[in-house]
């Protein structure tokens, strides 16, 4: 197993997630650029989480062609690939970006620790490009790119069981309870 930080592995991300449980694809990466984003992400968001709150579980890691395919089979709601990260720098079968911007995502959720307060401390402390928020009882959503732009997206449940995503300011989200 190949380390990419003290505390995590490169298949930690290849491995983790629902649909990656449920069929066991090979969902490796291909792009070295994908494997220096993986190690970013682990040296400025992940390791620094660990040493504030403790241990953490990652919900969403790597998404290769191959597992995109199979989510995709799922009509997996919620999902864009095209826009989330966390597919890196690997492309399509047609030799495309799966992902056209740069960086890496994953998402995860503290043990005992509720994801807003982490959020809050991501956003005060963290170098971090995307952060989505799902609420105080899911994983939450990080981001890594060269140019970092500290968005901030709420996509809580709203009454009709879709999830609107709504961008918010740094300061409004330091409020929020």
């Amino acid at each position: 197993m190949s380390t990419c930080s003290p505390n995590f592995n490169y298949s930690d991300f290849s491995q983790c997630g629902v649909t990656q449980a449920s069929y066991q694809l090979s969902n490796q990466a291909k792009d070295s650029r994908t494997l220096d984003a993986i190690q970013q992400i682990c040296l400025d968001v992940l390791e620094p989480v660990v040493k504030q709150f403790g241990s953490l579980t990652l919900t969403y890691g790597l998404c290769s062609n191959d597992l995109l395919l199979q989510i995709k089979k799922q009509s997996s709601p919620g999902i864009a690939p095209q826009l989330d990260q966390h597919a890196g720098y690997e492309v399509n079968s047609r030799g495309n970006r799966i992902c056209k911007r740069d960086g890496f995502a994953c998402d995860f959720h503290v043990v005992g620790i509720d994801s807003l307060t982490v959020a809050q401390w991501v956003v005060v402390n963290l170098p971090f490009d995307r952060l989505y928020f799902y609420g105080k009882d899911r994983p939450l959503h990080v981001s890594i790119a060269p140019e970092n732009n500290y968005a901030i997206t709420l996509l809580e449940q709203a009454p009709s069981e879709r999830r609107i995503p709504k961008n918010i300011k740094k300061d409004a989200f330091l409020l929020k309870e």
